[in-house]
């Protein structure tokens, strides 16, 4: 029976407003009256469905097919109900049988559609939502559809062309100007992205992922300020996201609050005390800020979570004081460095006022003259290439080494390095028999304590009468001890008993101010020295 009673449409006026259990309620007191009536079958089915009673709602739409075999809607719905039970062969199967019948029955060709793309079928999903658009170039639906299959196949300038194609039909779909900013931004179109990104926010402020995006995006344009902004509100929406916290915490470590990045950092733990990462840069900030019990303290959690990591291992070995220690460990120095890669000239220049290249380049020559391009230079320790920067007017050739690739990559933009090393100092320097006219070691001894082997390395690399001019930090007692920085500092008797065993003469000798640690200045040796013997 189909004839529709005033009863039923009220009942459907209430499913319709969301008053689902009296509307379920009604459709049950229709069918004891007549069992037989195929809309409230069809209606009690489709409620069941959106109820999650999924066993129930075929079963009443199964029913009102039997009564009405010919309803393409009441197979539709079945088709749904089956997907929405995970049953996607059964719906599949149903679907096509509809299809077959009538080929131009559209939405069953796009709920086909939407089963391939949930069996992970994405070319037979593509094929179905392009035929749905064929016969209906407006199906809002489907153009979206074909989108999220495109962006599911990595096919994101064809999404691009989607969602740009769907928004012109209906400018208000946030969802799709979402995923078209997601797609700008796996192909870099970063502004458009922003762009895109900004009219969801407008309209959906508090949208996690548009946040995390946005503050993403500006990541990428280097945009620290814009980029903190929306991570704020991501955390405003979400408190207990620990990656957030954390990615704040690096944020603020970058623009040199250290103070905030703890807190962001503390935070984190908070929630989640085994959150390696969070651990660690604990330990660096407490570290920066020389508290070191407090870095200790992070650098054991650290080392309790991963206690195969070396670099923490030195970590923890070194805030302990240990005497032993006598070298930073290579694992800690990359670990240090890759981390820092991002913002390191930018600490340093401003927050530390860190002049070593220039004070290195002007104590040379002071000494000795420099003829442009005249110099075989091994820059050891190049970092992001300051050195290389002060020095390459007076290369014929410019090498860098350093441990850290993340570094090395800064320094590969400036172009300035004939041939950049990922390698380690006394590694590299074995075998360089009379290669070079000058070596620089600025800001590297100070990760080294017994620096005899690397003085007997230098004067062998170095042809006769080569430079070397390095700096370091000052000890008054011991020939190196590990400051709570976990640099090493040296004394002076010693760096100058090490230049003579190793045939050099002292050109120069300076006390500076290396940089600045906790607004303290930092003084330091600074020394260029000449070989000055062909004894090996």
């Amino acid at each position: 029976m189909r004839k529709s009673t005033v009863d039923l449409e009220k009942i459907r006026d209430l499913h319709r407003s969301g008053q689902l259990d009296q509307a379920k309620e009604g459709y049950l007191n229709v069918l004891r009256k007549n069992p037989h009536d195929v809309d409230a079958l069809h209606w009690l089915g489709v409620l069941n469905a959106q109820q999650k009673n999924y066993h129930e709602a075929a079963h009443h739409l199964q029913q009102a097919i039997e009564l009405a075999p010919q309803d393409l809607s009441l197979k539709l719905h079945l088709a749904n109900t089956l997907k929405l039970q995970g049953q996607y062969n059964q719906s599949a199967q149903l679907l096509l049988k509809l299809i077959e019948q009538n080929p131009a029955y559209v939405p069953a060709k796009h709920n086909l559609g939407i089963v391939y793309y949930a069996q992970g079928k994405l070319t037979e999903a593509e094929k179905i939502f392009r035929q749905v658009i064929e016969l209906e170039p407006n199906y809002i639906d489907a153009a979206y559809n074909l989108g999220l299959t495109l962006t599911k196949q990595n096919r994101h300038e064809n999404a691009i062309l989607v969602y740009e194609h769907l928004l012109k039909l209906a400018p208000e779909h946030f969802a799709a100007h979402f995923h078209l900013a997601c797609a700008k931004m796996q192909t870099d179109k970063i502004s458009a992205a922003i762009e895109q990104f900004l009219i969801v926010e407008k309209n959906q402020p508090h949208h996690f992922e548009t946040q995390c995006n946005l503050a993403t995006c500006y990541l990428k344009q280097n945009n620290l300020s814009e980029a903190k902004i929306h991570y704020v509100k991501a955390l405003e929406i979400e408190e207990r996201d620990t990656q957030i916290l954390f990615n704040l915490g690096v944020i603020s470590t970058q623009q040199g609050n250290f103070d905030q990045a703890i807190q962001y950092y503390q935070k984190a733990i908070q929630i989640n005390p085994d959150y390696f990462d969070a651990q660690n840069n604990l330990g660096v900030a407490f570290l920066a800020k020389q508290h070191s019990a407090f870095a200790l303290r992070h650098f054991q959690e650290a080392s309790r979570l991963q206690p195969n990591n070396e670099s923490i291992a030195y970590a923890v070995k070194m805030l302990e004081k240990n005497k032993d220690l006598s070298i930073a460990s290579p694992d800690y120095i990359k670990s240090l460095f890759d981390a820092y890669a991002d913002h390191y000239e930018t600490h340093l220049m401003t927050a530390l006022e860190y002049q070593i290249p220039k004070l290195l380049r002007q104590a040379i020559l002071d000494c000795t003259p420099l003829a442009p391009s005249s110099k075989d230079i091994l820059d050891l320790g190049c970092g992001t290439g300051l050195c290389g920067i002060a020095f390459k007017p007076f290369a014929k050739t410019l090498t860098g080494i350093d441990l850290s690739d993340k570094m090395l990559a800064v320094a590969r933009e400036k172009n300035i390095y004939d041939t950049l090393s990922v390698s380690e100092l006394t590694a590299f320097l074995t075998d360089k028999n009379a290669a070079y006219d000058l070596i620089l070691a600025g800001d590297v001894l100070v990760y080294l304590g017994e620096l005899d082997s690397i003085f007997s390395r230098i004067s062998h690399s170095l042809r006769p009468h080569g430079i070397f001019a390095f700096n370091t930090e000052i000890s008054l007692d011991s020939d190196f001890q590990i400051n709570q920085s976990g640099r090493f500092a040296h004394a002076k008797r010693y760096l100058e008993r090490l230049a003579q065993q190793h045939g050099f003469i002292i050109l120069s000798y300076q006390q500076v101010v290396t940089r600045l640690q906790n607004n303290e200045p930092v003084d330091g040796h600074l020394y260029v020295l000449q070989l000055a013997t062909l004894s090996r």
